[in-house]
């Protein structure tokens, strides 16, 4: 009778994390027109908090004019998921690949909204409606069920809603009565290989924080 040896597999093991916490993502613009400044912006690995690791956007500047040096200024801070949202909200998303993200030893989850993108050129058809079609939604809020679309509300509030937000900032969004945040609202959102944003209508997953809300939302009565 012959013996049968059965060897433990072999576990790959996981990419240890790079000792640089801190690394340079590159610049924008801020401030009024005809009197705006660079700012540089670099993204840090922080700890582990219950379970979670978190990150921080940071820039380099003085607290006041008379400072002789520059201090670590932290600008905005979320858990590693959300990574990918904020390299968008800081105008950082296009210049950052996933593979650069993931040398720096963030281990997120690459969700469709954001990795859509970077690794594909082709159009994007939604199932739901064509007025998705190519668009790239964030984390926190979803399309709008095909059976949404079957009343007349949509239609009838797209034509001021589209009229509100165009021109306006990524995330810029509206809505209607008293919808929000049981509802849904209109909001700017990218499209596929190209710099425009399309207007439709969303569902926040989690009511937006008083900071985003004050930011991005436009009045359609003020206009």
């Amino acid at each position: 009778m012959n013996n049968i040896l059965i060897f433990p597999k072999k576990e790959k093991r996981a990419k240890p994390l790079p000792r640089q916490r801190v690394f340079y993502l590159g610049f924008r613009y801020v401030g009024p027109m005809l009197c705006q400044e660079i700012q540089n912006l670099y993204l840090k690995r922080k700890g582990i908090n219950k379970g979670v690791r978190w990150w921080s956007m940071l820039t380099y500047g003085k607290y006041d004019e008379s400072d002789s040096k520059e201090y670590s200024i932290e600008l905005e801070q979320c858990e590693e998921d959300d990574v990918p949202s904020m390299l968008d909200q800081f105008e950082m998303g296009k210049e950052v690949s996933f593979k650069e993200l993931r040398d720096m030893g963030w281990q997120g989850e690459i969700n469709y909204s954001a990795s859509v993108i970077k690794l594909y050129s082709a159009s994007v058809i939604s199932l739901i409606h064509k007025c998705y079609h190519n668009v790239i939604f964030p984390n926190f809020v979803e399309p709008l069920e095909t059976g949404q679309f079957n009343g007349t509300d949509i239609m009838m509030e797209a034509g001021s809603a589209q009229g509100a937000l165009k021109g306006k900032n990524c995330y810029a969004f509206t809505h209607f009565r008293n919808r929000y945040p049981l509802g849904h609202v209109w909001m700017n959102l990218h499209k596929i290989n190209t710099e425009e944003y399309a207007a439709v209508p969303v569902r926040p997953k989690v009511k937006f924080e008083e900071s985003f809300y004050s930011k991005n939302y436009v009045d359609r009565n003020k206009r």
